[in-house]
């Protein structure tokens, strides 16, 4: 796993967005999505980060990582969040092609 992954999930388990995090090291939303997706940055700004999301930064740099472990009841809790946002997904597609079907009617 890459250091990009690491912040994004040290991110997530904080419960912050990424405009939240890039806000708290005065840098800008898109170099925050950038990091986590590249892994790359400058020391000053992974120190930073390393700060606001309390971890050390030289777990970034761990090659050996260990293992997450997950009881029945969190992976029940985590598959029942996916349906139920699969669900959203479903339903917010069906109101974009209503609301596009409804603008196209309006034009003619």
């Amino acid at each position: 796993m890459h250091i990009g992954t690491k912040i994004k999930i040290a991110r997530i388990t904080k419960g912050l967005t990424q405009e939240e995090l890039a806000s708290k090291i005065n840098k800008t939303r898109p170099l925050v999505s950038h990091i986590e997706q590249t892994g790359k940055a400058n020391i000053y700004t992974l120190k930073k980060i390393c700060s606001v999301l309390s971890i050390d930064i030289d777990e970034l740099h761990e090659a050996n990582e260990p293992k997450i472990g997950y009881n029945k009841d969190e992976i029940k809790r985590l598959k029942d969040e996916i349906l139920l946002l699969r669900e959203l997904v479903n339903s917010q597609k069906e109101i974009i092609t209503e609301l596009k079907e409804k603008y196209k009617r309006k034009k003619h």
